[in-house]
């Protein structure tokens, strides 16, 4: 199935680099959305099936590193072909390096260790709810939700906000690479320390910290230095916080069921990541001060703080 997530991502994506209409675009782009969706899960499902239980935080949360630093590699690399070879070839090395991949995969791939019996249960979604499951799936589906929400509600409206906040648009750009700095930073330091101190413990404070950034940036007048610093440390707390549920996703449930709970749970989160940007369209359009958007955005990311609070007391009793 992995191969399979990988090749569909490819394949779509060349032929993206051929669309000639808005709709086909979508199409394709949704396809494309299949694939990469399908592929994260299983991702995380099998390196907690093979991770040994004292490095299997640690390992899933490395594993999650990949997609924030994917993303920024990306968009340095679209910056530069995009002057010399147009759009089409943003599309090209997006569907090649996949597929270049996928004879790798297919002969250096492990297979999952879940029993294969197990694995044909049905129902795999209704199973997220049985046997004492029901609370920790529910968590982790609105904290998926909400800090996906406030994540791309701040990465997309940052550069617009900052700009109208009197900021030139090379200081916007920067102070929003900032904040993808920091969710690599975050991710990292998740990966380092996960297994250490305790999943859930750790990452109550760290989304904290970055509630706290968040509300600072829209209630103080900083300068932009301090601003800076300010959207990394944002940045460090929800990233961060993003890798340790990913990783929790593959602690909580057995094998059995562990791609189907991280999938879904990653499925409320994209639903947070729909609405962000849209909220903070709407929060603008009713008049809505632009900095303020920021004190907004902080209240799903003290949500989820709160709600981790009781995941960890739950994971305790248990």
């Amino acid at each position: 199935m992995p191969i399979g997530c990988v090749t569909v991502f490819g394949v779509v994506s060349l032929l993206l680099a051929l669309v000639d209409s808005p709709m086909q675009l979508a199409g394709a782009r949704l396809l494309t959305g299949l694939g990469l969706g399908g592929g994260i899960p299983l991702a995380i499902a099998l390196v907690s099936d093979l991770s040994p239980p004292m490095a299997q935080g640690r390992l899933v949360s490395l594993m999650s590193a990949g997609i924030p630093i994917g993303f920024t590699l990306g968009g340095l690399l679209a910056s530069r072909l995009l002057p010399l070879f147009g759009w089409p070839a943003i599309f090209v090395l997006g569907g090649v390096l996949p597929l270049a991949m996928v004879p790798l995969l297919a002969f250096r791939l492990p297979e999952s260790i879940a029993p294969s019996g197990i694995a044909r249960t049905r129902n795999l979604v209704v199973a997220l709810f049985r046997d004492g499951h029901a609370p920790n799936t529910a968590l982790l589906w609105a904290m998926n939700l909400f800090n996906l929400l406030s994540n791309f509600l701040i990465l997309l409206w940052t550069p617009a906000i900052l700009h109208g906040s009197g900021a030139t648009p090379s200081q916007a750009i920067f102070a929003t690479s900032m904040f993808g700095l920091g969710i690599i930073l975050g991710t990292l330091f998740t990966a380092s320390v996960a297994d250490r101190f305790g999943v859930e413990q750790m990452l109550t404070y760290t989304v904290a910290f970055g509630a706290v950034c968040v509300l600072s940036i829209g209630l103080l007048e900083l300068r932009f230095s301090s601003l800076s610093v300010i959207i990394c440390g944002a940045g460090v707390g929800i990233g961060g916080c993003q890798a340790g549920l990913n990783s929790l996703s593959g602690r909580i449930y057995p094998p059995h069921i562990r791609s189907t709970g991280a999938g879904w749970a990653l499925a409320l989160g994209r639903i947070g990541a729909i609405v962000g940007p849209l909220l903070g369209g709407l929060l603008l359009g009713i008049g809505f001060p632009p900095k303020e958007i920021f004190v907004a955005a902080a209240v799903p990311v003290f949500a989820v703080t709160v709600l981790m609070g009781i995941l960890g007391r739950l994971r305790r009793r248990e």
